[in-house]
């Protein structure tokens, strides 16, 4: 098996991880408030983490580096963000929103990795923003609505900066495990911080549904489905490593929808396809330039 096959292999099974995480959040909010999901989120990772290192025989190392402070920062950003707004909206919207994580991975590969933006990503940028409007636009919009739509947006610009920086800093050589372990030790710290100043965390109301389902949430998408992606960008350009993911809101939408379902209408499903299509249009030209490159110095 080649490398970019075991890129995509990784990122395949990312995207079932990521997809099914969304419902279990939704059920677990419905018990507990977001900055307890977060703390949950984070702890839960925290200890997969560790134990898969133990089990594996390749036991987690603590990064101690200036780099994993602002990547854990990001992270954490993006991780109560993350919470609000699955509190806030169904996972059918989330998992549209989230497709955003795409257009920014690849501007923010422009800003920091200098990847050059072509007019055709220009346009399919353009075209998954007109997309994203006309699929949370709805009449008489609710405050809710408005906020849980900002904390969406707000939470897949956060992840995509935290997988950039990843990229960016840390070498390649260095367990994705241990990435992962350090990463969420530190965001621990951030997000007790947020729980603390929000008041959430004296409340007393620890309800065991909740944490049960943020708990199998966060090993699927927060462990499994991140620490997939890590060895995925291993192998591939880190703009590239979202093609597959651009149809992850189809399997999460027919997963929740019996559960959460939001109204259809004309308008919501032209914005869905036109943001899914532009997003796949805009990952997969960079999918065939690398698989040039990759001819080449073969």
């Amino acid at each position: 098996m080649t490398n970019i096959q075991k890129g995509y292999m990784y990122n395949l099974l990312s995207v079932l991880m990521v997809a099914i995480g969304p419902l279990f959040s939704k059920f677990g909010l419905l018990y507990i408030s977001p900055a307890k999901a977060a703390i949950l989120n984070v702890i839960t990772v925290i200890t997969a983490s560790y134990l898969f290192g133990y089990f594996s025989k390749r036991k987690v190392q603590f990064y101690v580096e200036k780099e994993i402070i602002l990547l854990a920062l990001f992270n954490s950003l993006g991780v109560i963000f993350l919470f609000l707004s699955t509190d806030l909206l169904s996972p059918v919207e989330i998992g549209f929103i989230g497709r955003f994580y795409t257009v920014f991975a690849v501007v923010l590969s422009v800003v920091f990795l200098h990847e050059k933006l072509t007019k055709r990503e220009i346009i399919f940028i353009v075209i998954a923003v007109l997309g994203a409007f006309l699929f949370v636009k709805k009449d008489g919009l609710e405050l809710s609505d408005i906020g849980g739509t900002l904390c969406a947006i707000l939470y897949t610009f956060f992840f995509a900066l935290t997988n950039i920086f990843i990229k960016k800093t840390m070498s390649t050589e260095k367990s994705s495990n241990s990435i992962l372990f350090t990463n969420n030790c530190i965001t621990l710290l951030f997000v007790c911080l947020y729980s603390l100043v929000s008041g959430d965390i004296f409340d007393g109301e620890y309800s065991l549904k909740g944490i049960g389902f943020i708990t199998l949430s966060s090993l699927l998408a927060g462990f499994l489905g991140t620490i997939l992606l890590y060895e995925a960008i291993k192998y591939l350009r880190f703009s590239i490593a979202n093609v597959m993911r651009a149809f992850s809101p189809l399997l999460l939408a027919c997963i929740s929808f019996p559960f959460f379902p939001i109204k259809i209408t004309l308008q919501n499903t032209l914005g869905a396809c036109l943001l899914l299509i532009s997003i796949f249009l805009l990952t997969l030209g960079d999918k065939k330039n690398e698989e040039k490159k990759a001819r080449k110095s073969s």
